[in-house]
């Protein structure tokens, strides 16, 4: 076993090695994102109140992006929680195709007076890009700590680690279209313990002077590596954007 993964260490840092390797290109692109977001009054979501059957909340963020950089932040508001996240990455390419590195993630979510969380997730990014078809994957290590303030007096601090993978398949078609299809134990703004999988997809229509609109679907399951797997919640995203 040991054998094989030297083979495969030496093959692969021997591929890489030999690769066409792009480490920075200043080619800059801004975007600048809102909308809002419905969720359905079930589950464990912290987005719902128990009185309506979709509960609005609303978002914007601002992204940075070049080549082999980016970094973007946000935050989304509802009736009773407030979320910042922001993350960043370093890709260099490979072959003008495969971005490759390493990056970080970070949240923030108040929920009235009863409690706040934070969560943190460095991992490796990959993204395979063609001309009509991209593919976008991390793999992070997952590490959140809670404080309850009803409880803060006995156990200040409640800390889980775990695992965290996002992969989004999208197409571009025709010349203004394209459609994604995402699969993931976390989202922007929810980020489960690992097994609790997001099924997303969606599309987004670009019109001229970088104005782009569209809407997403998404929903979440609990435990879903366990019999108990169930449904937790749904939600819906309509947003645009402006990049420049």
């Amino acid at each position: 076993m040991r054998k094989i993964i030297f083979v495969f260490v030496f093959l692969t840092g021997s591929a890489l090695c030999s690769a066409r390797i792009v480490l920075f290109t200043p080619e800059v692109q801004h975007t600048l994102s809102g909308g809002i977001m419905m969720d359905t009054n079930t589950g464990f979501s912290p987005y719902v109140d128990g009185k309506s059957v979709l509960v609005p909340s609303c978002f914007f963020s601002y992204k940075f992006e070049m080549p082999q950089l980016f970094a973007e932040s946000g935050m989304r508001f509802s009736l009773n929680t407030v979320d910042f996240t922001a993350s960043t990455a370093y890709w260099p390419l490979f072959w003008n195709r495969l971005n490759v590195g390493a990056g970080v993630t970070y949240h923030f979510l108040s929920y009235n007076d009863m409690f706040f969380e934070q969560d943190i997730l460095p991992g490796v990014f990959f993204r395979y890009s063609d001309r009509d078809f991209s593919l976008t994957t991390d793999v992070d290590y997952f590490y959140k700590w809670t404080r309850i303030y009803a409880v803060e007096k006995y156990i200040p601090w409640l800390t889980n680690r775990s695992l965290a993978v996002r992969s989004t398949w999208k197409w571009f078609i025709l010349n203004h279209l394209d459609f994604y299809f995402c699969i993931s134990s976390y989202s922007v703004y929810q980020y489960y313990l690992f097994f609790a999988p997001d099924f997303m997809t969606g599309f987004d229509w670009r019109f001229k002077y970088g104005l782009i609109v569209g809407a997403e679907f998404n929903i979440q399951y609990i435990d879903m590596m366990t019999l108990s797997s169930c449904f937790n919640n749904c939600e819906i995203r309509l947003f645009t954007k402006w990049v420049f």
